[in-house]
């Protein structure tokens, strides 16, 4: 996996450009908007194919071209918190709303409750979801974390809610930037 859930931490609008005709301006990512990027397309830091939330509230790809410092920034340089599980140190995001959480192979493995968190090691997203956020527990809202598994691996992935919002303070999935 080479996707990354993403923050723009640059402190600029970051314009973002059609797949098909990169002088075609389709969106913006706003200073501390979250985004998918897609490394797997063959990504070298300078043409960056994203999953973004445009402007009609739809989720969208595209490209950000030669982006300023910060504007690609791992979602896990902000976290919520840290939790140990089983011996272990994971970076935590707090989820404001309910969200389902999927296998790694893209089944749906049950949801986490508002107001819980997920815990992950790594900034991690999805293959064919770059706006799905890897992520290895689920906090349970009865108390204790649940191991996200299935298809034989020790992670799954949440929906970090792209699709509803993307800037810092109305994400469904949330950390600190």
């Amino acid at each position: 996996m080479s996707n990354y859930f993403c923050i723009n931490k640059s402190g600029k609008s970051v314009p973002v450009y059609s797949d098909t005709d990169k002088k075609n301006k389709i969106g913006t990512i706003y200073n501390r908007e979250a985004f998918g990027y897609n490394r797997n397309w063959g990504g070298d830091d300078y043409f960056c194919q994203i999953v973004f939330r445009n402007s009609k509230g739809s989720l969208s790809s595209g490209f950000i071209i030669d982006p300023p410092n910060g504007a690609l920034t791992n979602c896990t340089d902000y976290p919520y918190g840290n939790a140990t599980i089983k011996g272990k140190s994971y970076i935590t995001f707090i989820m404001r709303r309910s969200k389902p959480v999927y296998t790694a192979g893209g089944s749906r493995w049950g949801a986490v409750a508002a107001n819980c968190r997920v815990a992950c090691q790594s900034a991690m997203a999805g293959d064919s979801h770059p706006e799905w956020k890897g992520i290895n527990y689920v906090e349970s809202s009865k108390g204790g974390w649940v191991a996200v598994t299935g298809d034989g691996l020790s992670y799954g992935f949440v929906d970090a809610g792209l699709s509803t919002a993307s800037d810092y303070n109305s994400i469904p999935m949330y950390g600190s930037w």
